[in-house]
C-alpha cells in the first residue's frame, strides 16, 4: 500500500464528488453527441450481464410460478365452473366457425387469393426490466444471432407487447407500448375508425389524432392498422375504455407488469409500390419548348379518342385511330377538295340532299375523327 499524507488524503476525498459529477457530465455530453456509441456500449453491458440476470431472475420466477400455482389451487372449484361454462358456450361457437372457415376457404379459392406470408419468430425469456420510472422496456435473451431485428414485433401470450428497438449480439432491448416514446397506428374495429396509441408511461396508453365525428366506442376491439409500413395489420393489442368523458385509453390484453417469455416476430413489412395505372396520362417533369417560348402541350395533336383512350385505357365505342395530317404526307381521299376532284363536285351537289348535316346538337366538331355511336332505341 502507498503511504499517502493526511493532507493528500483529504484532497482527494474533497475532489472525488466534483470528479464524479464531471465524468457523469462528460458521459452524458458524449451519449448526446455519438448516440450509436452509447447504444453500442449500452448493448455491449447487456450482453455480458444477460446471463447474470438470467440466474439471479430464475429463483424469482420459480417463486412467482409456485406461488400462483398454491392460489390456482384454492380456486380449483370457482375455475372448474367457469371453464365449464365456456366450455358449453364455445360447443355453440364451433360449428359456426367451422361453417365460415369452409366458405372463407371457398370465396379464397374462387377469388385466387394470394395469402400473406407466414412469419417467423423467434420465443425468448424476459432476463431483465432495463426501464425505469421514465420508461418502459425489457431485456430479452435473443438477439441478431438468433434472427431478431430492429423493428420486429414482440407478442406476449395474449397480445401485443412491444416493438425492438436496438439489439446486441446475444440480446435485444424492447419498446413496450405503454412507453412515452411508443407511438402506434391502430385500428377500431367496431367503429370502423383509426387513431394514434400513444404511450404516457401508465398501464393505459391513450387513444389520440382520432376522427372527431368518429369517436371510439366503449369496449371496442384495438387491432394495429398497418399504416406507413410501419407494423401488419389485424395484430390484437386491447380494448377500448374511457377514464373521463372524451378522454379514450386502451386497455392492453397483455400484462405488460408480468412479462416472463416474449415471441419475437419478423413479419418483413414493406412499402408496396403500386403499378402504373393503364389509363394513366404520362407527365414529364422535363419539357420541349418551341421556337415561341411556349411549352409543347402533352395533348396538342391527340383526337378526342386518343384522349379518351389515354385516360380509360380502352377505345371508345365506334372509335377508329386515324393518321394525322403532315406536311408534305398525303391525305386521304375523304379529305381531298374539291379542287382536286372536280369531276366529283357535281356528284357531291346532287347527293347532298340524301346525307344528314355533319354537325348537329350534341355531336363533335367536324376537325375530330371521333363520332359517338348511334344511340339505340329503348
Amino acid at each position: 500500500m502507498i503511504p499517502v499524507s493526511i493532507q493528500i488524503r483529504q484532497a482527494l476525498d474533497r475532489l472525488w464528488l466534483p470528479a464524479m459529477l464531471l465524468l457523469s457530465i462528460a458521459i452524458m455530453l458524449l451519449g448526446w453527441a455519438n448516440q450509436r456509441v452509447t447504444v453500442a456500449a449500452r448493448m455491449a453491458t447487456a450482453d455480458v450481464l444477460s446471463p447474470l440476470w438470467s440466474l439471479v431472475a430464475l429463483p424469482s420466477h420459480e417463486i412467482s410460478e409456485a406461488v400462483s400455482e398454491l392460489h390456482s389451487i384454492g380456486h380449483l372449484a370457482h375455475e372448474n365452473a367457469q371453464l365449464r361454462s365456456e366450455n358449453e358456450n364455445l360447443r355453440g361457437w364451433y360449428d359456426v366457425a367451422v361453417s365460415l372457415t369452409q366458405e372463407n376457404a371457398t370465396l379464397k379459392d374462387n377469388l385466387h387469393w394470394m395469402p400473406d406470408p407466414l412469419p417467423s419468430f423467434v420465443t425468448g425469456r424476459v432476463v431483465g426490466d432495463v426501464g425505469g420510472l421514465y420508461s418502459h422496456a425489457v431485456l430479452i435473451n435473443a438477439g441478431p444471432a438468433n434472427g431478431v431485428r430492429v423493428g420486429d414485433v414482440a407478442l406476449a401470450a395474449d397480445g401485443f407487447a412491444g416493438r425492438v428497438t436496438e439489439t446486441g449480439e446475444h440480446s435485444a432491448r424492447i419498446l413496450l407500448i405503454n412507453d412515452v416514446a411508443s407511438r402506434i397506428p391502430v385500428l377500431l374495429e367496431s367503429s370502423h375508425g383509426t387513431a394514434i396509441m400513444a404511450g404516457d408511461n401508465s398501464s393505459t396508453p391513450r387513444l389520440i389524432f382520432y376522427a372527431q365525428d368518429n369517436h371510439p366506442v366503449e369496449g371496442e376491439r384495438v387491432v394495429t392498422s398497418g399504416q406507413a409500413d410501419l407494423l401488419p395489420t389485424g395484430i390484437p393489442v386491447g380494448t377500448v375504455h374511457y377514464i373521463h368523458a372524451g378522454t379514450p385509453v386502451m386497455v392492453p390484453y397483455a400484462r405488460l407488469n408480468h412479462l416472463s417469455i416474449l415471441r419475437v416476430f419478423n413479419f418483413e413489412t414493406g412499402t408496396i409500390e403500386s403499378p402504373d395505372a393503364p389509363g394513366r396520362v404520362p407527365v414529364t417533369s422535363s419539357r420541349s419548348f418551341r421556337s415561341d417560348g411556349k411549352k409543347d402541350n402533352l395533348l396538342d395533336g391527340m383526337t378526342l379518342g386518343g384522349v379518351v383512350e389515354s385516360a380509360t385505357g380502352h377505345s371508345p365505342a365506334g372509335y377508329q385511330p386515324q393518321r394525322q395530317d403532315t406536311q408534305g404526307s398525303e391525305k386521304p381521299d375523304s379529305f381531298r377538295t374539291n379542287e382536286e376532284h372536280p369531276q366529283n363536285q357535281n356528284e357531291d351537289d346532287n347527293t347532298q340532299g340524301d346525307h344528314q348535316p355533319l354537325q348537329k346538337s350534341g355531336s363533335i366538331m367536324p376537325h375530330s375523327s371521333f363520332s359517338f355511336p348511334p344511340a339505340g332505341r329503348g
